[in-house]
């Protein structure tokens, strides 16, 4: 017998997901290298180490690594969305409409900014208007760890976390209603043509009720324990995550609805607002180095220009939405501005935005593809520093030291 036959073999093959921890405690370090030496925000870092570390560059983390880890990044999200939904007090818009109308007239002026350059440059319309529902949306990841990790409270602060769940709710309604035109171009039908957006838009906030309404009856049996109240909303958004995904229902909808609802319809008060701490915050570091990892920097020089385009034409979209409400906004012209300014963040949703798009149709995917993900490229490195400046400058970030 050989005597090292309880060795492994050589050269030792390493698999992917010894490499995706590499990578995270990689993403760690960087993101506290970027917070104390540059000042910025941690997942700057996080998203700078999952690009190097993506199949475009080193390749530590192979496009079938990212593919086999695709349902622990849903569920990383999925943690993140059901926090920013729960903090929403939907009773807010009721006695202050005025914020009704921003969170529309935003939305809907991004879309129109970036559907008119997109379809001036040359996109077809169907197109322009798919890139005009995804530059609706905030990115929700962005702004729940940069709110948190700046520990911003105030005006802007929750101004900010209601609109970015309304637009990136708007957008998945618009999105699922744009099926309706890919399904009209492609003939399939009037049946598929109004069933399938409905049943994306019902089935997810159906899910959303069934769950919150599930979480609020284990509440009432577990108590106001901390832990257990953590567990379970943990374990409810696996549920909730599992569901969408094995329906073919929107995740990102469907979890931002689910944690909305928990607290509107939590009149008892059976929990406080949740914070998954520790969980939260290796939640945020797997999001945004497998969302780094899947970014392809090659195709920025190819479409730069529309890219660019898209980008300017979102910020003066949204800008115009928020100033234009002032007056009836209860917020000064300054704060309003940097308001603006904090939505910049463009929702890195897209990435699953355009999957489910191409999911339908795969050939729809590739003209819109490259301009979207190249915006989203650009505005990871900007979109989360005009966040976090905008909070430093609204005077809010640190408020809750004070």
């Amino acid at each position: 017998m050989d005597p090292w036959f309880f060795l492994p073999p050589w050269p030792i093959h390493a698999s992917g997901l010894l490499w995706f921890a590499v990578v995270l405690i990689v993403a760690a370090v960087a993101g506290e290298a970027v917070a104390r030496w540059l000042r910025l925000p941690r997942l700057v870092g996080y998203v700078a180490a999952g690009v190097v570390s993506g199949p475009h560059l080193t390749g530590l983390l192979d496009p079938r690594t990212l593919s086999d880890l695709r349902m622990l990044l849903d569920l990383a999200i999925g943690l993140v969305l059901f926090e920013l939904g729960q903090r929403v007090n939907l009773h807010w818009l009721r006695r202050n409409p005025g914020l009704l109308a921003t969170s529309l007239l935003e939305s809907a002026a991004a879309f129109l900014a970036v559907f008119g350059v997109l379809h001036a440059l040359g996109s077809r319309p169907l197109i322009a208007a798919l890139a005009g529902a995804i530059a609706m949306a905030t990115s929700p990841l962005v702004v729940m760890t940069i709110t948190r990790e700046s520990r911003a409270e105030g005006q802007v602060t929750e101004r900010l976390l209601l609109l970015t769940t309304l637009n990136a709710i708007y957008a998945f309604v618009a999105l699922a209603l744009l099926l309706a035109g890919m399904h009209l171009e492609e003939r399939s039908g009037w049946l598929v043509m109004v069933l399938h957006p409905l049943y994306l838009i019902g089935g997810s906030l159906g899910i959303a009720l069934g769950a919150a309404g599930a979480l609020l009856l284990l509440l009432r049996y577990l108590g106001r324990q901390e832990d257990a109240q953590v567990g379970a909303a943990i374990a409810m958004v696996v549920l909730v995550v599992t569901l969408a995904a094995t329906l073919h229902i929107s995740v990102v909808l469907s979890l931002l609805a689910f944690g909305a609802l928990s607290r509107t319809l939590d009149r008892e008060r059976r929990f406080a607002s949740i914070r998954f701490g520790d969980v939260g915050l290796l939640a945020t570091i797997i999001i945004f180095a497998l969302t780094g990892a899947a970014i392809d920097l090659s195709v920025l020089p190819a479409v730069a220009g529309p890219a660019l385009a898209l980008v300017a034409a979102r910020f003066l979209g949204k800008s115009a939405g928020v100033l234009a409400l002032v007056p009836v906004s209860a917020l000064s012209v300054k704060k309003s501005a940097l308001l603006a300014l904090a939505l910049a963040p463009m929702s890195l949703m897209a990435v699953v935005m355009l999957q489910e798009a191409s999911s339908v149709y795969p050939a729809l995917s590739g003209e819109a593809t490259a301009v979207v993900m190249a915006s989203v490229a650009i505005m990871e490195v900007l979109g989360p520093l005009a966040t976090h400046y905008a909070l430093r400058w609204s005077g809010e970030a640190g408020a809750r030291n004070s």
